[in-house]
């Protein structure tokens, strides 16, 4: 069999040949369109999430690397231009936004300024059957030339029909045979020194105490996946995708970083479209103010809302290759259930699904926005959008409708969308929940755990950013002085350092944080308002039991806890908070006798809190008050365990004598 190599000086003339023809005046080219389908076992909203994965769909394709750019444009939003080269050609084109509803359909139209195409337009269908799903492909491809006349030919009539086919099937495969991976992703093995630092620190981290099934699992995680898969770790979606308690595996994160197994990295998050525009290796890289291209907006970071705690391998383990195949698709923002350009005058009418919850609908203007909550067994199956240049409104429908929703807790709607604008506009429903899957800067900073391996990651002198939502606590160990009087040093301090031991404990137990102590007193944060609370609690029935073994000298505890807004600092160099919410917190264990804890009417009526009070015997007080530097009146809530029976309350005495300075 004889073969052909051409020489140097035939390829140049080759690659010389197609950019000539590439570069030829554009003919009135007749666009190539190919529709292509495929019978799936597995049901649209199983499909969902991996074919609507365009970015690695498209690697797992064979696609090449793409390079975006981003221009702001005045009416809000940005102009999305790409590059890549192939063949020895550059390729340009304007990316328009990806359209699509949920477990659907998604389209693209991308117009080339250079390169041998003119026009693509991609669009993909679910429909569901009797036998699983129909997958319909539909590719129209204009070209721009000869070269793109005989390209299009090769690269849609064949070469992508055969990759996309080969990907779904395997996609349906391994869906069908409830395997890990899912995308035939190629993975780099390990070097040799990698994969023995990788054995030897998850050795190290089954030794400090963490389970080995969870370290076994993060190990064959870096060890198989591939590289688009390790490029951002989240914690809390690894244990929900595990069955993992979320603390459990955000405290194994943490001590992997620790270990030099993992990296760390903060995200501040977009409020608009959620992606990570700013990556900190650490805290005091975290900015206040950030700007977000792709919506074109200035946003603030917040600890509680929008700064999120992310993994990679250590570079030593496993270095990661980050590229781009695709930055638009429907699971670069899985919040976003509907995203729809609407042209200037049009009205479209869609089919859509979505189950019970809170939603954002919203323009690429900041600010336009509307919320909706949709429940359970609400006569609503019709939703009517009207987007203004300035103004959004929304009008649940309950009309006949023909269609059933495929799940039981789901609303099948018929979505109507108008736009008053005079110019496109891009309409968008979301989840306004999206936030649960991150373990925000607020809850990390919290975790004792975190405080105790990380306490030199604090913010940069002068930064105050803010965090939207704490539950403070200050307690104070009350007669202190009078036990070191009559005890001595040695002794009492021994008290007063097995207090902290307990104190420490319960409030690691209850997923908070010290974040200073006072003399004998401490401050305390929480991002879960019933955790704070639960820890108050827990902290008092320890005292009792403290007590019930050391009569001749019973501990009595004062505590005090506020849920709000605050500011993040950095405070001699460790993460401090200051505010309104912590200076009332403390004036709240003021207001505690000792054996009880008081609680400000916002953390009482907060769902959670109610619910625990519900369900523990806790007698609860009403009493109003002025407080020192509030002008307000305050109604507060002291909370009482149920003293056993015959024996006097904790701190009595104590009661008795504050009670008639108050009186007097």
């Amino acid at each position: 069999m004889l073969s052909y190599r051409p020489t140097r000086n035939l390829r140049l003339y080759f690659e010389s040949r197609i950019k000539q023809l590439a570069q030829t005046p554009p003919m009135t080219w007749k666009p190539f369109t190919y529709q292509w389908q495929w019978q799936l076992k597995s049901s649209p909203e199983e499909l969902w999430p991996y074919v609507a994965d365009t970015q690695r769909v498209n690697q797992a394709a064979h696609l090449p690397v793409m390079i975006y750019t981003e221009t702001p444009l005045e009416t809000g939003g940005s102009r999305r231009s790409g590059h890549l080269s192939k063949f020895g050609l550059s390729i340009e084109w304007e990316e328009h936004p990806f359209e699509w509803v949920r477990e659907r359909e998604y389209s693209v139209l991308r117009v080339f300024k250079e390169g041998p195409l003119a026009r693509v337009f991609i669009r993909m269908v679910l429909e569901p059957n009797s036998a699983g799903t129909l997958l319909q492909y539909m590719v129209e491809a204009t070209p721009a030339n000869i070269v793109g006349f005989f390209g299009a030919l090769q690269q849609f009539g064949w070469e992508a029909r055969r990759n996309f086919e080969r990907v779904f099937q395997q996609i349906d495969t391994a869906i069908q045979q409830h395997r890990r991976q899912v995308f035939p992703l190629p993975v780099i093995p390990l070097a040799g020194p990698g994969q023995a630092r990788l054995q030897e620190l998850s050795r190290q981290l089954a030794g400090q105490g963490h389970e080995l099934r969870w370290t076994q699992r993060l190990a064959d995680l870096l060890l198989t996946a591939p590289d688009q898969d390790l490029a951002r770790l989240r914690p809390y979606v690894l244990a929900d995708t595990w069955d993992a308690p979320r603390r459990t595996m955000l405290e194994l994160f943490l001590s992997a970083a620790k270990m030099g197994l993992l990296n760390m990295r903060w995200d501040m998050l977009c409020p608009l479209c959620r992606g990570a525009k700013i990556v900190a290796s650490s805290l005091d890289e975290v900015k206040k103010g950030v700007h977000c291209a792709t919506c074109n907006i200035d946003f603030e970071a917040d600890l509680a809302q929008n700064v999120e705690l992310t993994f990679t391998p250590h570079p030593q383990i496993r270095p990661v290759y980050e590229q781009t195949y695709c930055v638009g698709g429907p699971m670069v923002t899985p919040h976003i259930l509907v995203h729809q350009v609407i042209e200037p005058g049009e009205t479209r009418v869609l089919p859509v699904e979505i189950e019970a919850g809170g939603y954002r609908i919203r323009t690429q203007q900041l600010g336009v926005e509307a919320w909706l909550e949709l429940n359970s067994g609400q006569p609503i199956n019709a939703l009517a959008i009207r987007a203004d240049t300035d103004a959004l409104q929304v009008v649940p429908l309950a009309a006949p409708s023909q269609a059933k929703p495929s799940r039981p807790d789901n609303h099948a709607l018929t979505l109507t969308i108008t736009n008053g604008a005079s110019y496109a506009q891009r309409i968008y429903i979301e989840r306004a929940d999206w936030y649960t899957d991150a373990a925000t800067a607020a809850q990390v900073t919290t975790l004792q755990h975190f405080r105790d391996l990380f306490s030199d990651q604090v913010l940069r002198p002068g930064e105050e950013i803010g965090v939207q939502s704490m539950t403070v606590l200050f307690s104070d160990l009350v007669g202190s002085t009078a036990m070191y009087n009559r005890w001595g040093d040695a002794t009492s301090y021994a008290i007063v350092r097995e207090q902290f031991a307990f104190l420490q404990r319960i409030i690691r137990e209850y997923e908070g944080a010290i974040v200073k102590t006072i003399g004998d007193a401490i401050m305390a944060a929480f991002t879960d308002p019933a955790m704070g609370v639960g820890a108050a609690l827990a902290i008092q029935q320890e005292i009792n039991n403290f007590n019930a073994v050391h009569p001749n000298e019973p501990l009595v505890i004062k505590l005090g806890l506020h849920q709000g807004p605050c500011l993040a600092v950095n405070l001699n160099n460790r993460l401090d908070y200051f505010g309104t919410t912590v200076n009332l917190a403390a004036r709240l264990e003021g207001q505690s006798h000792g054996g009880d804890v008081v609680i400000s009417e916002k953390l009482r009526r907060d769902p959670a809190v109610d619910k625990l009070l519900q369900a523990m015997d806790i007698q609860v007080d009403t009493f109003a008050t002025s407080i020192k530097g509030f002008d307000e009146h305050f109604c507060l809530f002291r909370l009482s365990l149920p003293s056993p029976a015959g024996q006097e309350p904790p701190g009595a005495s104590h009661i008795f004598a504050v009670d008639a300075a108050e009186g007097s």
